[in-house]
């Protein structure tokens, strides 16, 4: 209010509306109730955190195990921690010189499997080869209306049938943990007793069943045959079956059958006693084993030459060649002599022969 009493300069009388209390400032309703990540679209691609090293100094083993085997584990509850079985190692830790495994029949996914498994040693101190995991950073949610354009919220409240079109998908910020190195890689095989012969039975009696069977149907079609489309189906369609004839394929005298791993690796080894280098083929003569099947076990213990004059052929790798339970000091530093294969089929080599064209008289 201003007065003009008493003087020519006007007196102005300033009021406070709020009679001395602090205003109240309504919030923001985009600020409330945000998730901790709802920041730009920048922030989704930094770093969560720092790398957790606690269980950097652990030796861990990478193991391979059978499918079946995997299968039943893959059930497991990855938030507890279970006792699968129990490692036995004779020889020491410092050099071990067999281990195998046995399972624990307490766990219900080891129930009506193979117990006992020999773990064999592939690899000693294997290079750069570490396990990580990862979790979901508490606080976080996968979807937010929050982060829709406005024109989209306001546009919301019309349409507001079309609910999953105003849900954005963002990434959640991992948590990432150095669980440990691996020292040792493994390979698990079961051992051939009478549990693994009656589970491989009952395993393959199981996958029989489950194949769809065949019904063969007569030829003569009862009913009413006044029906339509009766008439037709009556017609004897046996002449269109016919019976395959005999095979003509050539027959393979020496028919390779597969032996067990373990077993295969101790003759390749043995061959490798003798001499350093070894073709695939020579040792596809020399140990009567299928080629893709010899060439996979093969590479676990020797390492392909791609350069020199022994081009094309296998050299054991040097970390086996420091087991006890093989002698290497008479072995000649030279490619294991070209045997000729008495297996059937066709060879590679005949890809390589030059035809002619020969006219007839």
């Amino acid at each position: 209010m201003a007065t003009t009493y008493g003087s020519d300069v006007p007196s102005i009388k300033v009021e406070n509306p709020m009679n001395g209390q602090t205003p109240h400032i309504k919030p923001d309703p985009e600020t409330i109730g945000a998730s901790p990540a709802a920041h730009t679209d920048d922030d989704l691609y930094e770093d969560a955190g720092d790398l957790d090293f606690a269980g950097a100094d652990q030796d861990l083993y990478l193991t391979r195990v059978p499918k079946f085997l995997w299968e039943r584990w893959s059930q497991l509850d990855d938030s507890q921690e279970i006792t699968i079985g129990m490692v036995r190692v004779e020889g020491g830790l410092d050099k071990v010189k067999k281990m195998s495994i046995l399972l624990s029949p307490d766990v219900v996914q080891n129930r009506d499997l193979p117990r006992e498994y020999n773990m064999q040693i592939v690899e000693q101190d294997p290079m750069n080869t570490f396990v990580f995991s990862e979790k979901d950073l508490p606080g976080y949610r996968a979807y937010s209306a929050d982060r829709a354009p406005p024109r989209f919220k306001d546009r919301r409240r019309i349409e507001k049938t079309r609910k999953s079109e105003y849900k954005f998908r963002r990434a959640i910020p991992k948590q990432t943990t150095l669980v440990g190195q691996v020292r040792t890689e493994i390979n698990c095989l079961p051992v051939e007793n009478k549990d693994y012969i009656e589970y491989m039975k009952r395993r393959a009696k199981e996958e029989s069943l489950s194949k769809p069977k065949i019904h063969v149907l007569n030829a003569s079609v009862g009913g009413n045959t006044l029906q339509p489309g009766i008439l037709g189906a009556t017609v004897d369609t046996s002449a269109f079956i016919t019976k395959a004839g005999p095979s003509r394929g050539k027959k393979q005298a020496n028919k390779a059958v597969r032996v067990p791993a373990d077993v295969l690796l101790d003759q390749i080894m043995k061959c490798f006693e003798r001499f350093d280098f070894w073709a695939l083929r020579s040792l596809k003569v020399e140990l009567n084993q299928p080629e893709a099947y010899l060439k996979e076990v093969l590479e676990r213990v020797a390492t392909l030459t791609r350069s020199g004059i022994y081009v094309g052929t296998y050299q054991l790798q040097a970390s086996y060649k420091d087991t006890a339970k093989y002698n290497f000091s008479n072995v000649k530093a030279e490619q294991a002599p070209e045997v000729a294969s008495d297996f059937g089929g066709t060879d590679d080599d005949d890809e390589n022969v030059k035809m002619e064209d020969v006219l007839p008289k």
